[in-house]
């Protein structure tokens, strides 16, 4: 099903930047600034079909010492989130250490932006989150897999909604901003369930107001993290209808990837692929052994809220996913995304992962 939805470029203009950027420039100038912005502009498209697998196995054929980050202290996106362990996890365990990097932890306001515009080398963060935004300009490429699933769409336990088609006519709620990382986890669904999201009304309402909302009628639905979802639903609360990580065409998914910022993995390939494979180490740590891996997040404070809580969802999603099943993800990604009219753009799929798609981490893979 392909829906070109009314409501996406409206949604699109709060969540995605630099689109506005070139069409400011230039405005009223004389013919020969007109025409270096049009070969500025014909470089940057030229650029955007680059091969990032073919630049970074160059660079690779060189000595790690020449690569410009050498040394430095390789700065990643922090999170707090249980399900994102696995850069924390690599820290703890000293999988960093063992394969000569330092690392430090930047905690940051939009960590996406930070990684596209190089003040983070690297993160683990969620495909929903960042595809949309590098291909719209944000220079991010996508490694290594880190674990599936992670969200579902909630209604409340007495609600008789029971499938997505019922949310014709009714409210979603938003609770990341339109055009984030919620809202495009719903129109994959609806792209797949046959649902027509201009039948859908969607409001944007805070986490922590969110719950209330649907008890006050507010709001019909909403997606939103297992982790934060938990709690209701353990009460009794609220049931999930559709979901990233139980559903069968979404379960196998890769949910949250090992993305860098592009001219870094580009430049220091040998760098990024040890920090890549100190995370799948730490994935793996974390898959056989999940109590103790939940343990360490939270002595450490690196989690919170109830243990046994936070256990039975590191439990829920599988952390053994290797990189073909990241590949494939994305290409499905990219494919709904142009369905929907997330993406519009003139590269087919194949090219956008030419340009996105830097698998990193093999060496420990293959193990």
């Amino acid at each position: 099903m392909k829906i070109k939805s009314k409501i996406v470029g409206v949604l699109l203009i709060g969540s995605l930047v630099f689109t506005g950027c070139q069409s400011q420039i230039n405005n009223g100038e004389n013919s020969t600034e007109k025409k270096s912005s049009v070969s500025s502009e014909v470089s940057k498209k030229d650029k955007r079909f680059e091969d990032v697998q073919k630049i970074a196995a160059e660079n690779a054929k060189k000595d790690i010492k020449e690569e410009p980050r050498y040394k430095d202290k390789i700065k990643l996106g922090y999170s707090g989130d249980l399900c994102l362990g696995g850069p924390n996890i690599a820290n703890l365990n000293g999988y960093f250490k063992n394969r000569d990097v330092e690392v430090e932890f930047v905690n940051t306001k939009n960590p996406k932006d930070a990684l596209g515009s190089g003040k983070l080398d690297g993160l683990v963060g969620e495909f929903a989150a960042m595809v949309v935004p590098a291909t719209k300009g944000l220079d991010i490429v996508f490694s290594s897999a880190s674990h599936t699933g992670c969200k579902s769409l909630y209604v409340l336990n007495e609600s008789k909604i029971t499938k997505t088609k019922e949310l014709e006519g009714k409210n979603l709620a938003i609770t990341n901003g339109i055009g984030n990382s919620n809202h495009n986890t719903a129109l994959r669904f609806f792209n797949h369930d046959d649902v027509d999201p201009d039948k859908v009304t969607y409001k944007q309402v805070d986490n922590a107001a969110v719950i209330q909302a649907m008890k006050d009628g507010e709001i019909d639905s909403a997606v939103l993290d297992d982790q934060f979802a938990k709690k209701f639903v353990d009460k009794g609360e609220i049931r999930a209808i559709r979901s990233m990580t139980h559903d069968d065409d979404f379960g196998k998914e890769v949910c949250c990837v090992l993305a860098f910022n592009g001219k870094f993995a580009k430049e220091n390939p040998l760098i990024a692929e040890k920090i890549a494979s100190a995370i799948q180490e730490a994935n793996s740590y974390m898959q056989n052994n999940p109590k103790e891996a939940t343990q360490k997040l939270f002595d450490n404070k690196l989690a919170s809220g109830d243990f046994d809580a936070g256990l039975e969802l590191i439990k829920s999603y599988d952390y053994s996913v290797k990189n073909d099943l990241a590949e494939k993800t994305l290409k499905s990604i990219f494919t709904d995304y142009k369905e929907i009219g997330l993406i519009e753009d003139e590269r087919s799929v194949d090219e956008l992962m030419k340009s996105y798609w830097l698998p990193m981490g093999s060496f420990y893979d293959e193990k």
